[in-house]
């Protein structure tokens, strides 16, 4: 073509064909067939050969680039997620056979771990330190051992081996053993040893969690004080329970202990003797809820229930206790139920309701820190001729009337500040109604923990 000479349409166009085909296309990952025919792992020095096949088993399964992209991240978060490794870059590289290769670049996880800390809850303080080594025999196990003492805890250990199936860190199955001697002073005039070994399987998905756990448990009530009543010796002694119990729950709340919005519900049910010793039947349930009313209030409701049957009178150690800053406030912890003496005894059957808003206070910026009104109410009783099934004038219905119509109730006003791990409160209380053998505990009253009514 020559300086006067004018291209002419049809040679432009085929111009800009060419030139289109010579453009490399884009690939629709999602479409766009694919296998993984290699992986390697840089910086991941502790890993079976094992489990690294089930963990990458669906990336090999991947048909398309999408899918080893998603299978790959996964696997990555898994990894991670067992402490394995810190961190995990994916890159895809070509492999052999016209296949594509999956590379982990790795910083590995630790290996052991040492802490020391303090638990609070139900009107107790532990000191503790636990040990723990990650990746034991690298599948992403965790063997753990600790021991605390508080101030009713005489002393308490605890070791536990977990084990994730399949390579999925949200299901664990742990083998556990531990002992624990506790002292019920002053509430009840004795010690309490407890030995128990176990096995638990957790399995928590989207929207609910699993929790079944087999257990054998030695139980021990002794060193009985000189004031111990007549009911606690008769309890003092040994007892052995195989156990099989079974709980699930959701939790949707932001916080697990001063939530603004969300809820929580839990169920656990128990049969002990399918393997000997004691032979009882447990249920427990609870439901939470919290809702925001306008921008800086909290409205939250709570239910507890439980009860317990058997052959005969139900053993003292799986008995319920209700009353206390974690509890129902305006009582002394085990404050409400039955009682022999200054023995608190328990129950086989409760309830426990409470009703809480949350506010700001004035010239106080921090949010951690709020207002609290709040009304509680709870009963407890044993279903045996000592409680609801005695026959006394007015007859075992009037009983059970008068235990569902006639709680204990107490309201009061307070502080709520919230600490990352902990919530600590401090009220003051006015038992409105509470029955001869309560121990109500009128003005202020200070708790800390997780779980509160």
């Amino acid at each position: 073509m020559t300086d006067n000479e004018v291209p002419s349409a049809r040679g432009l166009f085929m111009a800009a064909q060419r030139h289109a085909q010579s453009m490399p296309r884009p690939i629709d990952i999602g479409t766009q067939n694919v296998r993984v025919t290699n992986f390697m792992s840089v910086g991941l020095t502790r890993a079976r050969d094992g489990f690294l096949h089930t963990l990458l088993e669906p990336t090999f399964k991947a048909q398309t680039f999408e899918q080893v992209i998603l299978e790959s991240r996964e696997a990555a978060g898994k990894l991670q997620a067992l402490g394995m490794a810190k961190r995990v870059n994916v890159a895809l590289d070509k492999g052999p056979d016209d296949g594509v290769r999956v590379l982990f670049q790795c910083e590995d996880g630790s290996r052991y771990a040492l802490k020391t800390g303090v638990n609070v809850g139900d009107d107790e303080g532990t000191a503790n330190v636990t040990g723990r080594i990650n990746n034991v025999c690298g599948g992403g196990e965790v063997l753990e051992a600790s021991y605390s003492r508080g101030s009713k805890t005489q002393a308490a250990f605890q070791g536990s081996l977990s084990l994730p199936v399949n390579a999925d860190p949200r299901r664990h199955i742990e083998v556990s053993a531990s002992q624990t001697m506790a002292d019920a002073r002053p509430y009840s005039a004795h010690d309490e040893v407890r030995r128990a070994v176990g096995v638990a399987y957790r399995a928590t998905g989207s929207m609910l969690t699993h929790d079944v756990r087999c257990t054998a448990a030695w139980r021990d009530i002794c060193n009985l004080g000189p004031e111990a009543s007549p009911t606690l010796r008769t309890e003092a002694g040994h007892s052995v329970k195989t156990s099989l119990a079974y709980t699930v729950s959701h939790d949707s709340r932001d916080s697990p202990t001063v939530p603004s919005r969300g809820s929580l519900v839990r169920a656990t049910a128990e049969v002990a003797g399918l393997l000997g010793g004691l032979k009882l039947a447990k249920v427990h349930g609870e439901l939470q809820t919290n809702q925001r009313v306008g921008t800086d209030f909290v409205l939250a409701t709570g239910v507890q229930g439980g009860l317990l049957v058997g052959p005969g009178r139900s053993p003292l150690s799986d008995r319920f206790f209700v009353g206390g800053q974690t509890s129902v406030r305006g009582f002394e912890f085990r404050g409400i139920g039955p009682r022999d003496h200054n023995d608190s005894i328990g129950g086989d059957v409760f309830y426990a309701a409470g009703v809480s808003l949350l506010t700001p206070l004035p010239y106080v910026q921090t949010p951690a820190l709020r207002g609290h009104l709040w009304a509680n109410a709870g009963q407890l009783a044993l279903l045996d001729d000592r409680g609801l099934l005695r026959k006394a004038q007015r007859g075992v219905r009037e009983e059970v009337r008068r235990f569902f119509m006639c709680p204990s109730v107490a309201v009061g006003v307070g502080l709520v500040y919230h600490h990352s791990m902990v919530r600590v409160e401090l009220s003051c209380g006015l038992p409105l109604v509470a029955a001869l053998n309560d121990r109500p505990k009128p003005g202020l009253q200070f708790g800390m923990g997780v779980q509160f009514l």
